[in-house]
């Protein structure tokens, strides 16, 4: 039973990995993903296919169904798909072509895109129930290439990587070429900086795994560390104790540690997504589970006056004579009283403002503003967002008929 999967493009790198694999008497298995975008894909899948026959060892294929998507995506289908065969047919160890030309792409992308760890690619990392391994990081391509040659070795090549459409395919046809002009010695020299960073932040995360144990107060689901604390750390300490962080409860809290950091206000929260929040007070820094808000029902007015309890508030509807409030005959009945709606919006003197950025502009809470009352007519209109801005729909008057006062 094979327990290494190799990932197959059909290209030159994958094609000596598989070789070399076989060769060295490894039980492996391969696995090839047809893009569903070139023509030629087709015929890659059934190479493919049959050079896994010829060598004896298990063949799995896919094909992609996805319309225009981002090379990102598809990345990430890809792995899903090696996964997934992993899962199903005992594989421990998934297998990657990528080579030292590789890696120094993959150093200049992260440069360019101001990176905080500029660390190449890494030999193997976690991965699904295993583990990821690239063995061929020490070579380069070229060095792939004769091997292959020598060996006699068939191969496919992808048209696409001869664009310069995509970022790496750039570094690697116009930026790289330029670089090893002058400095011939590059892919050697950046693959082995690459390799001591690693080894740095290895140690960083080994480090900060123990100052999180001693600094870090854990629960269930939550954690607490002081702010005096944490500004003792560098920037990329913090980094890492983010990664950590969000490692451990599955939620990404790294930019909300800094934003909340960065702020000069003793308090405030940041919402990083599912039931979680980042809270900053009384000099720590938490993050919590956002119980699930029990939203009151919307409660019908058919008559008035009225008190209408919603939630924890008590909504007063009077009717008066005098007064700036708004004329009965102006509204549709009945009228209700419920919780804001995504894309709700009052009309003011102005024109019409979104009920959400008016409950920011009043500093309400992010966790009370679901819970605000708003009251409506029959046709959704908002005549208040209740104790906080009334509608200038319909024009509000103080002359003598019955008329509406919201309190």
């Amino acid at each position: 039973m094979p327990n290494v999967l190799l990932a197959v493009s059909g290209g030159v790198d994958s094609i000596v990995l598989l070789h070399q694999m076989v060769a060295k008497g490894i039980a492996v298995g391969v696995a090839h993903v047809h893009h569903g975008q070139r023509r030629a894909s087709d015929e890659e899948y059934r190479f493919v296919e049959r050079l896994a026959c010829a060598y004896g060892v298990p063949f799995h294929g896919t094909r992609l169904e996805l319309e225009a998507a981002s090379q990102s995506a598809f990345r990430e289908a890809r792995y899903a798909f090696f996964e997934t065969v992993m899962r199903e047919h005992g594989y421990r160890e998934l297998m990657t072509a990528h080579h030292a030309d590789d890696v120094v792409e993959t150093v200049l992308i992260q440069l360019h895109r101001n990176v905080i760890e500029v660390t190449g690619i890494p030999e193997r990392r976690p991965f699904g129930s295993g583990t990821l391994v690239r063995p061929l990081l020490d070579e380069t391509k070229q060095r792939l290439i004769e091997y292959a040659e020598h060996h006699n070795l068939e191969w496919r090549e992808d048209a696409t990587n001869a664009k310069t459409d995509y970022l790496r395919n750039e570094m690697r046809h116009l930026i790289i070429p330029e670089l090893q002009a002058e400095w011939p010695t590059l892919v050697q020299d950046v693959c082995t900086a690459a390799r001591l960073n690693r080894e740095i932040w290895q140690r960083r995360y080994v480090a900060m795994a123990d100052w999180m144990a001693r600094h870090v107060r854990f629960e269930m689901k939550a954690f607490h560390v002081k702010l005096a604390t944490l500004a003792t750390l560098s920037e990329e300490e913090r980094h890492v104790l983010g990664r950590l962080l969000s490692q451990r409860f599955g939620v990404q809290v790294a930019e909300g540690m800094t934003r909340l950091m960065r702020s000069k206000r003793g308090t405030g929260v940041y919402d990083v997504g599912g039931d979680f929040r980042l809270e900053k007070r009384d000099g720590s820094l938490a993050l919590t589970e956002r119980g699930r808000l029990s939203i009151p029902s919307p409660q019908r007015v058919e008559t008035l006056p009225e008190r209408v309890t919603f939630g924890e508030h008590v909504v007063s509807l009077e009717v008066t004579d005098g007064g700036r409030g708004f004329p009965l005959d102006a509204l549709e009945w009945p009228l209700y009283v419920r919780a804001p709606r995504p894309g709700d919006r009052i009309s003011l003197s102005v024109g019409t403002k979104k009920v959400a950025r008016v409950l920011i502009d009043a500093k309400v809470p992010r966790e009370k503003r679901a819970l605000i009352p708003l009251l409506v007519d029959a046709s959704d209109r908002i005549i208040a967002i209740v104790g906080i801005r009334v509608s200038d729909f319909p024009e509000k008057s103080d002359a003598r008929c019955p008329q509406l006062m919201v309190k």
